[in-house]
């Protein structure tokens, strides 16, 4: 039996989408809205626009979810050649967000009251923005962001900063996450156990420690743990 008393959370595919990839989701977004597109045009937009964002200056640290989620959708539009208007993909997405995130909130504050909760995340510099915009920011006693402190999963080296300067012990934490590249494989390098959200997973890997499908699956897991 092991007492997890720190949880580190992926952001990203993990708490505002339950474990889907964002490729995928709004992948799926594009598609219930018919835009003119293949898989194969809308995948490259889609990394030509995560490469350009994390290397140019265009998320401010003040702008909020929707507004990032805005401006992605844009620059996947210009990438693509589409003069349409994002604004109904900008709002069905960001309202299958929202409706995500009603369930997520319950279960991180559930948890914040017995476990430090900790955020490592690939992101803009944007996270406490977007954290307080979902009121969340009241749950977790430490971000730990790509674009702040200079590191991106899937390098270890960031749950290495997170567990040093929260003085937290590898074999007291559990690593939760959708991402086998960026979360799961990372944490467990590093001899700390790892909850995979992975709801439409076939196979479990070695390095998992714990399979869930839903959040919420985390409080009865740590009740027995």
């Amino acid at each position: 039996m092991n007492n997890y008393r720190n949880l580190c959370f992926d952001y990203g595919g993990t708490l505002d989408t339950g474990g889907i990839h964002w490729a995928d989701f709004l992948w799926h977004v594009y598609q219930q809205h018919h835009v003119p597109v293949t898989h194969d045009a809308y995948y490259d937009a889609y990394v030509h626009t995560e490469r350009y964002l994390g290397q140019h200056d265009v998320i401010l640290p003040e702008h909020t979810f929707r507004e990032t989620l805005r401006i992605k959708l844009q620059l996947q539009f210009e990438h693509l050649g589409l003069s349409e208007d994002v604004e109904s993909l900008l709002r069905d997405s960001y309202s299958l967000v929202e409706q995500t995130m009603e369930q997520t909130r319950p279960v991180l504050q559930s948890l914040s009251q017995r476990h430090t909760l900790i955020l490592v995340s690939n992101f803009y510099g944007n996270l406490y923005s977007v954290l307080r915009e979902f009121q969340l920011d009241t749950c977790f006693h430490d971000v730990v962001e790509s674009a702040v402190v200079g590191i991106r999963k899937p390098d270890a080296a960031i749950y290495e900063l997170a567990l040093c300067r929260n003085h937290l012990r590898p074999e007291d934490t559990l690593v939760i996450g959708d991402s086998l590249k960026n979360d799961i494989l990372p944490a467990h390098s590093l001899g700390i156990s790892t909850a995979w959200l992975a709801p439409h997973a076939d196979t479990i890997p070695a390095e998992v420690t714990y399979h869930i499908i839903h959040l919420d699956q985390l409080l009865v897991l740590l009740k027995t743990t």
